[in-house]
């Protein structure tokens, strides 16, 4: 079995969804990086040596936020959820909607918050363009 197939995922489609995760490394102040499903599934993680987290951990807790955060807008808004930001004294996490697809980020560095959300929804747009209609 390929990697990714069962989520209907190609070599192809990594080989697109690649660039996406190395923008958002290159260009975001981040600890930890997840790609994950709508359902959870941890399709990718990487973190520093110094971020003391388990992948599938961190996978399945930005899993419980999306779809919590998921069915409070869609109650309250009625439209589907784009970002989801936490932040504490000393950290934050971002998760973002990219179509089929959920970006997670977690960073320690709060004043390049809004620089690393920026980045997300360039890459979550970028990806979710390369599943489009499927």
């Amino acid at each position: 079995m390929e990697f990714g197939s069962d989520l209907g995922i190609t070599s192809s489609d990594i080989e697109k969804i690649s660039p996406q995760i190395t923008f958002i490394t290159s260009n975001a102040d981040i600890e930890a990086i997840a790609l994950v499903s709508k359902e959870g599934y941890q399709i990718a993680f990487s973190a520093l040596p110094q971020y003391k987290v388990d992948g599938d951990q961190f996978c399945g807790l930005a899993s419980a936020l999306l779809m919590t955060g998921s069915s409070t807008i869609q109650t309250l808004f009625q439209e589907d959820l784009s970002e989801i930001i936490v932040r504490a004294e000393n950290g934050y996490i971002i998760v973002s909607n990219a179509g089929r697809l959920v970006i997670v980020c977690a960073g320690t560095v709060i004043e390049t918050l809004m620089k690393t959300v920026k980045v997300m929804r360039i890459a979550a747009k970028n990806l979710n363009k390369i599943f489009e209609g499927r």
